[in-house]
């Protein structure tokens, strides 16, 4: 047992630093340090530096579908947006999956794994937005006669919003979030 609770401490350990300084910044040496052990103890877990960036991928991964929670349906349109965008918020701007999050974003260009990571990501917003913006057609609380243009806006914009939060650049956030589910809101409301 205490050697998965190293293995998982390890990944702990890339998952927070990788992302306050991107994962080639992080060298063995200062993952052992960090976790108290010799740079040799770390081949024990895993079998090279690649294999842990995988498993840290694998790790993160999971915590990503466990972290998916259902968003309520019920309500205004401007309050089933908010809620959703909540959700959001808090897998976005909590560890671990920010670090996750932002690593993801920092690592997409070069690492392949990365990119396939974002790609899913990307997918899965656009899917929950779809989800709830069918949800909101269907049941006439918005007018939404082109279905698919309305989650390509809708969930576009809540990726930039999304990106601002994992680069800290939070002020006036909230403030433009809102408005912007004001507005999607206005533009889809039925007469």
């Amino acid at each position: 047992m205490h050697a998965t609770s190293t293995k998982q401490n390890l990944i702990l350990s890339l998952l927070k630093l990788g992302s306050q300084r991107g994962l080639e910044a992080i060298s063995l040496s200062t993952l052992a340090k960090e976790n108290n052990i010799s740079k040799a103890a770390i081949f024990h877990h895993f079998a090279s530096r690649e294999a842990m960036i995988e498993e840290l991928f694998d790790y993160c991964n999971t915590l990503a579908y466990q972290q998916m929670a259902t968003i309520s349906l019920t309500g205004k349109p401007s309050e089933v947006l908010r809620r959703a965008m909540d959700h959001w918020h808090d897998l976005y701007a909590n560890a671990p999956m920010r670090h996750f999050y932002r690593i993801i974003q920092t690592e997409a260009l070069t690492h392949q794994a990365a990119k396939a990571i974002q790609t899913t990501l990307d997918e899965m917003l656009r899917g929950q937005s779809g989800i709830l913006l069918e949800s909101l057609s269907e049941s006439s609380r918005l007018i939404i006669e082109d279905l698919d243009l309305a989650v390509l806006t809708f969930s576009s914009v809540v990726q930039q919003f999304l990106r601002r939060v994992l680069l800290d650049e939070t002020e006036d956030v909230e403030w433009e979030e809102e408005r912007f589910i004001q507005s999607f809101c206005a533009l889809y409301q039925g007469t």
